[in-house]
Order: C-alpha cells, then structure tokens, then sequence
C-alpha cells in the first residue's frame, strides 16, 4: 500500500514539474528579458521537444521579434493539438496581421482566443488594433473593441492613445483628450502630443479658450520628438499666423493632411491671394467633407474670390444653397423645440437667432443690399427673403395670440414690435419708448413666479433699461430704473449673461445697477452744469471759442459746449471698450472667428455709442465749435467704423462698403 502511496506522488508531482518552466519562460518574457527567455526554451526542448506549455511560450517570443513566419508555422502545430490554446490563437493572429497583412484571417483568430477566454487583454487589444489598422467593417466597431480592450485593462496606454486617435476622428475632442492625457500620465514616451495638440485646437475652435497654451506646447512637443510631423507643423503654423514655413513644409511631407492645407489656405488669404486660399480650402474640405470647420473657411474663400475667378463663384452660390436649405430645416426643427417646451427661454432664443441667420443668408446670397461708388446704399426686392421675414414676424404674433399669458411668448415677440404686417420696419413702424414700456410691463404682469423665470428676469431687464435711457424724457427715471433691474435680480439673481444687451441695459441685473448708477450720476451732473451756466452766462473752461461757427447764439454755445464736456467721457469710455474687444478678437488670428460672443459685445457697444452721439448731435451740434464737433465724431469713427476680418483676424477701420466680417456702424 505504501509503495502504491509513493508511485501516485511521484505521477502527481510530473506534471507540475514539467510546467514550472514554461512558467519561468513567461515571467522572463514578461519582464522583457528576452535572451534569457530564449535560452531557456532550447533548453527545456532539448529534453522535452514537444512540451506544449515551452512551445507555447516560444511561439509568443518569437511573435514578439517579429519573426512572423516561424511564429505562424509553429502556431500551427501547437493548434493542431490544442484548438483552444488562445496564447497561440493570438500569436498566429499577429502573424497574419503584421507579417501577411492578412487582416480577417488575424481577426478569425483574435475572435477564436475570445471565445476561449472573453477576457485575454492580449486578444481583445489585438482584435482592435486589426479592426483599427485593418480598416475592417465600421470604425464604430474599432471603437467599440478599443474600449473592450481598456475596459479588460484600464492601465494599457497604447489602447488609450489610439482611441483618442478615433474620437478625434469622430469630432469628440472632448473624449479624445480625456484618452490621450491618460494615455501620456501611463507612458509619456507615446508619440501622441500631436494628437492632443490637435484636438485642443478643434477644442479652441468650437470655443474653448483656455487649452490654446496647451495645444502650442503639444505641438513644439511633438516637433522635438519629430521634426517632420505634418500635423504638429500644421497646428504650429495655425497657431502663430504668418509662419508660411512650417505650412509649406508641413504640405511637403503630407500633402494629403487637410491641417497642411487649411494653414497654407490662411496664410494665403492673408496676403490677400483669394484665389489661392480658395484652391487650398478645397483641397482640404475634399479630404474631409465632413468638417464644419473646413466648409466654414471654404464658403468664406468662396466669397472672397468669387468676382474674379468663377470656380469660386459656382462653389460659392452651390454652398450658401446648402446652407440656406439646412438653416430652414433647423428652423422648423426648433419650433419642435419650443412647442415641445414653452417655458424653455433656451429653445426660444435658439429659433429667434436661427431665423435670423436665415435671413442673413438670404440677404447676402442674393445681393439684396449694395452701397454704390458714392456710399449709398441700394435695397433691391428678393421675393424669398420678404417671405420668409414675414414669415418670421407672424409666428410670434400668433404664438403670443394663442399664449397671451406666456412670458416667454411676449418677451420674445418684443422684438418684432417694430415690423409691420409684412414684416417691413421703417421709421413710420417705430413703436415708441412709451409703447414698449406698456407692453413690457402688461408681459411681465403674465409672470405667475413659477413658469418662465428666466424670460420674465430678462423683461424686467428690459424695463430697466428703458428707463436707464436718460436722453429720452418720456421714459427716463433712474428710480425706477434701479427698482426693475433689482426686481430681475430677484426673479433669478444666477440669470447669466446675455450678449444682446438692449438700450443700456446691462447684461445682467448686477450691471444694469452698475450702469443705471454711472448714467445718474453722468445726468445729473449734465442737468448741474447746465443750470449752472444758465445763471453764470460762462461755459466751464471759457473754451468755446475754439473752432466758433458764425450766428450762433454764444448761450447755445456754451450750453452746447457745456453738454459736450458730459457726453466726451461717455464716448471715449465707449470707445476704450470696444477697442480692447476687438482686440481681443484680433489676438485669435486666424481663429478669431471664433469669438462670436466677443464680437456680438462689440456690435452691441457700438449701438450704444452711435446712439448716443446721434442724440447728442441732434440737440447741440448746429451749436457745438468746430474743432469739437471734430473731435467727438472722430472718436466715434474711430471705434464706430472699426471691424474685425473673419479669417485673419485683422482689426481695422473700415474705408468703404461693409463687406465679410462684423461691420461697424460707419463702414
């Protein structure tokens, strides 16, 4: 019984004897010692040449050198007399992949080694590199099995970096950079800063400022590692406008990157080669017809060089059709949106803009507004733009009919107070400030506190600054100025900024205050000084002189002089502001197209101060010295007529007919 006892240890202990080595071969190879891994399997085979757990480990070395046709071959053996050995399953799968650029049969394989284990790391992140490399079914599915892979191994960095490669070619930036950092925290050696600095880019572009320092830093980053990287030159060349080198070389590399011709199309444009710039955004929209960014650029090139090369003219009115034709559908898409929610201010504000645009596209794709030689400006009739803008005008008036107790409805009809019938707005359709005060009010009455918060703080945002206008005598007191703007405030104190400020109005209660308190004290200062000099006969400095018109009557003079000292201040604060906006625009370069709510805080100034000035000029201007007048208009030319290029991000003053790019007042 004893010897029996013995015998049976023995037999047990063989097995276990015979695989401790194969489990040693794994450690070595594992910590990348490959020699001695190597050396030990001649070893063991010598003795023991058809050890399946040594071939095993023999077929994964041989896999990892490269050596793909031994690696296939010995594969085979080892399968023949274990189909479920997944450890050979996949090593022949990267043999056919790498060596045969057999991509389905290595995918028959991967998916063979899953079906034995579903969670072998090596399988599942092999299968994906195939679906990936292999350009096989969808790359939805590539996505797919590269997020299998991480999900089975969250620390496998090449994973990582290649699905954030996917993202970004899916648009999700976002996604890719949260891929991509990870993947560098894991192995900052990954040759992936251009895929980071490319997605920070297109990041920045959608308007995320604050990853440009980020994306330049990637970018010289990926340069060090290798000069010649096409995309790093690209997105440095994007970056620093005028760095003509890096995009021509960037083309010599890889003229099939549409980033290299999207930076020779902007250095082009900004050296006023239109053309040129409408060749190169071609190009690049062909190789991603998909890009709102490319098609945004391409359109723009279009219109610049469309009279004087009828390529781009045919491109140009082909695309403002497209873009008029999905505009429209947005439109009818977000009326959905509003009567899916009438107490959404969000979705209201989304259909209102969007139908402006609508008709913007209309205007411009048909020429419906020209300036002569001579600066006058000519309306012809275009029969789809008085459609739509009819259109436009009776949706509101007939949701405010059929919700009259709706804030949201009448806050939103506000706008359109000033149209007629067929949605015309001349001088004689001007509601006054009387009226719209009145109507406001009565809206803002429909306020129940529950429904529509936001519209209703936003309207009595709007009675607020209507009576914030202190040169209109109908409508203007502070008191009650103050009284709306802290009622607006309480309706929604977290109410965020809103770039279409209307009439002095602030963006939110907290600046309305602010500028009801600056336009007091700025009144009664006026109202002061004006009294004062109605006693004295003396203007404040004794200047008016400067500059005197003749048969003016010297008290009209000093009064009007007097008025200027008040309004001076305001102009110039105006004017500083809008000046370092546009300067801030400026600093985008060739991707200051980006900075919508900047150049919307722009127009909005603008209005303000020519409104101002207008006023001013009506009541004291026959009065005001010459050298003054001078003065004041040129400060209001100076800012009024400034504008910012679209594409170059080139601010300047405007000498002529208003053309692409948010205008100023005077161009």
């Amino acid at each position: 019984m004893r010897i029996t006892l013995l015998i049976l240890a023995i037999l047990l202990c063989v097995p276990a004897a015979f695989s401790q080595p194969a489990a040693d071969i794994s450690a070595m190879i594992d910590k990348g010692d490959l020699d001695a891994a190597a050396a030990r399997i001649e070893a063991v085979l010598k003795t023991r040449p058809n050890d399946l757990p040594t071939l095993t480990q023999k077929a994964r070395l041989l896999v990892i050198k490269k050596q793909y046709a031994e690696t296939e071959t010995l594969a085979n053996r080892i399968i023949t007399r274990d189909p479920k050995n997944k450890i050979a399953l996949n090593a022949r799968g990267v043999a056919k992949r790498d060596g045969k650029k057999d991509f389905t049969g290595a995918l028959s394989d991967f998916d063979k080694a899953l079906a034995v284990d579903p969670e072998y790391p090596q399988a599942s992140f092999n299968r994906a590199i195939t679906l990936y490399n292999g350009k096989l079914g969808q790359k939805s599915e590539a996505l797919d099995a590269l997020s299998y892979a991480i999900e089975i191994n969250p620390e496998n960095a090449t994973a990582r970096a290649m699905r954030g490669r996917l993202f970004n070619q899916f648009g999700r930036y976002k996604l890719a950079l949260v891929d991509l950092n990870k993947a560098l925290s894991l192995n900052n050696g990954l040759p992936v800063y251009a895929d980071r600095a490319y997605a920070q880019l297109l990041m920045y572009a959608a308007g995320e400022r604050s990853v440009l320092q980020t994306a330049v830093s990637d970018a010289e980053a990926a340069l060090r590692i290798n000069p010649s990287d096409a995309t790093a030159l690209a997105i440095r060349s994007l970056i620093k406008p005028g760095s003509a080198a890096d995009a021509e070389k960037a083309f010599q590399i890889d003229p099939n990157n549409y980033l290299t011709r999207m930076a020779l199309g902007y250095f082009k444009r900004s050296n006023k080669d239109f053309v040129g710039a409408f060749d190169e955004f071609e190009a690049a929209y062909k190789i991603v017809p998909n890009s709102t960014w490319a098609a945004d650029d391409l359109f723009i090139a279009a219109g610049q060089a469309k009279d004087t090369y009828p390529k781009a003219a045919a491109a140009y009115r082909e695309l403002f059709a497209r873009r008029i034709t999905r505009q429209r559908e947005r439109v009818e898409l977000l009326k959905l949106a509003v009567e899916d929610d009438q107490w959404d201010y969000e979705a209201y504000d989304k259909l209102e803009k969007a139908w402006e645009n609508l008709l913007e596209m209309i205007e411009k794709a048909s020429d419906r507004t020209k300036r002569t030689s001579d600066g006058k400006l000519i309306l012809k009739e275009v029969a789809e733009y008085d459609v739509e803008r009819k259109a436009s005008r009776n949706y509101w008036y007939d949701l405010h009919a059929k919700n009259p107790k709706n804030v949201c409805v009448g806050y939103f009809k506000y706008g359109f107070l000033d149209l007629d019938a067929n949605g015309s707005y001349s001088e004689s359709n001007k509601k006054s400030d009387s009226f719209k005060l009145s109507y406001l009010k009565g809206e803002l009455a429909n306020y129940d506190g529950k429904n529509g918060a936001e519209c209703a703080a936003r309207v009595a945002l709007n009675i607020s600054g209507l009576h914030n206008l202190f040169y209109s005598t109908s409508v203007y007191d502070p008191a009650l100025a103050k009284q709306f703007a802290e009622r607006s405030k309480q309706i929604k104190a977290d109410l965020m900024n809103d770039p279409n400020t209307i009439d002095g109005a602030g963006s939110t209660a907290e600046e309305s205050l602010n500028n009801i308190a600056y336009w007091k004290a700025q009144d009664d200062a006026w109202k002061k000084d004006l009294e004062r000099m109605k006693q004295s006969g003396t203007s404040s400095d004794g200047s008016s002189g400067s500059g005197r018109r003749s048969g003016v009557d010297p008290a009209m003079e000093r009064a009007a002089t007097a008025a200027y000292e008040r309004i001076h201040p305001q102009i110039e604060r105006l004017s500083e502001q809008i000046i370092s906006a546009a300067g801030k625009v400026q600093s985008g370069g060739s991707l200051s197209f980006t900075y919508r709510g900047t150049r919307q805080r722009i127009t909005n100034l603008q209005r303000q101060m020519v409104d101002i000035y207008y006023k001013f000029i009506e009541v004291h201007g026959p009065n005001l010295p010459d050298s003054l007048a001078r003065h004041l208009k040129s400060d209001v030319s100076r800012a009024g007529n400034l504008r910012n290029d679209y594409s170059t991000g080139e601010a300047y003053v405007a000498g002529g007919a208003c053309s692409n790019g948010w205008n100023g007042y005077g161009c």
